[in-house]
């Protein structure tokens, strides 16, 4: 059993470190310009304090600066929140989710997303995705679209209809990942045309959390059990080894979606599962080892682990000592 609170102790410690000369606002780097809020730090932050249960009070000075801070991000031109390090798309629909969790919401319509609105419009956004070369970076593009524009409350079911359906039609039979016709890297090298598989399984995590919301199923859960587990028995999910990240995050949460609608190869997927969740803590264990006052540089990345550490205490209580129990931010909305 690894006692994860000197870590827990050591995230709070960072978060406030992050603190910029802006009320209700933080950076993502420590070297970043200390006077200045940015919107992945700030929106890194209200995952953070959400999934540790350490948000301010509902009515609080703090939690209202939080929020604005996070609205202020946003252009009132096209309704967008532009951030440094990521496409438009994903910086949105990051920023809308964590306001979520403040009870917020954008202060403008999301313009630029609107004629996505369309079924045509949505089906060639869609469609016109690099799924071949690029299904990780491209997906917070599929998948932001539909967080954001779902938790700004700006479609109806109709549109969230369409959506799905288009995944379902999607889904590749041979993997259970998307897109079908896509996936050239099925071995343990990628074809030299295509990304390797792996790319393609943290891609689709990002489709499973919006399906997961809404409760839909998996149109093929056995053979994603499958990939899941060729990808672990060859070596090729590349696990947090000197730095914090998102990948436990990605793996974990689909293999634990998938083990809930389906029992095949249970117990090659329990060991996985167990494999990839000890990797993680005693990861978080050395972290944890140093100077008590030591924080940690990077908060977009250091919010993966601590939301896959997540998933960890809820899938494997016995080999996690806290004196607390971590919210799963997924669990209550999409998009990370």
């Amino acid at each position: 059993m690894i006692n994860i609170e000197p870590f827990i102790q050591k995230v709070l410690r960072t978060i406030d470190a992050h603190r910029s000369g802006e009320h209700g606002g933080y950076r993502r780097m420590l070297t970043d310009r200390p006077d200045m809020a940015e919107l992945y730090g700030t929106a890194d932050t209200a995952i953070l304090l959400y999934t540790l249960g350490e948000l301010p009070a509902t009515g609080s000075a703090e939690r209202a600066g939080l929020a604005r801070t996070l609205q202020s991000f946003q252009q009132a031109e096209d309704g967008l929140f532009p951030g440094a390090g990521h496409h438009a798309i994903h910086s949105t629909a990051f920023a809308v989710s964590a306001l979520e969790l403040l009870d917020a919401k954008p202060l403008h319509p999301l313009k630029a997303l609107h004629p996505l609105k369309e079924r045509a419009g949505l089906t060639v956004f869609l469609d016109g995705l690099d799924w071949k070369h690029e299904p990780w970076g491209e997906s917070t593009k599929g998948a932001g679209v539909y967080a954001a524009l779902v938790l700004a409350e700006e479609t109806d079911k109709e549109w969230e209809d369409w959506y799905f359906d288009w995944l379902w039609n999607e889904a590749d039979p041979a993997t259970g990942l998307w897109r079908q016709g896509a996936i050239t890297g099925r071995g343990e090298e990628a074809s030299v045309d295509g990304a390797p598989l792996f790319h393609h399984l943290a891609g689709s995590f990002h489709y499973l959390f919006n399906q997961n919301y809404r409760k839909r199923r998996l149109r093929y859960p056995e053979q994603l059990a499958d990939t899941c587990l060729k990808l672990f028995q060859s070596g090729q999910i590349p696990l947090s080894a000197g730095g914090f990240s998102f990948v436990e995050l990605d793996v974990l949460y689909l293999i634990v979606s998938v083990m809930g609608q389906t029992s095949h190869r249970a117990e090659e997927v329990r060991v996985m599962v167990q494999a990839i969740g000890g990797h993680l803590l005693e990861y978080i264990a050395v972290c944890a080892e140093g100077p008590a006052d030591e924080v940690y540089e990077d908060l977009h990345t250091l919010c993966g682990s601590v939301c896959a550490l997540a998933i960890v205490q809820s899938v494997l209580p016995e080999q996690v000592q806290a004196d607390r129990t971590l919210n799963k931010v997924l669990d209550r909305r999409p998009f990370i």
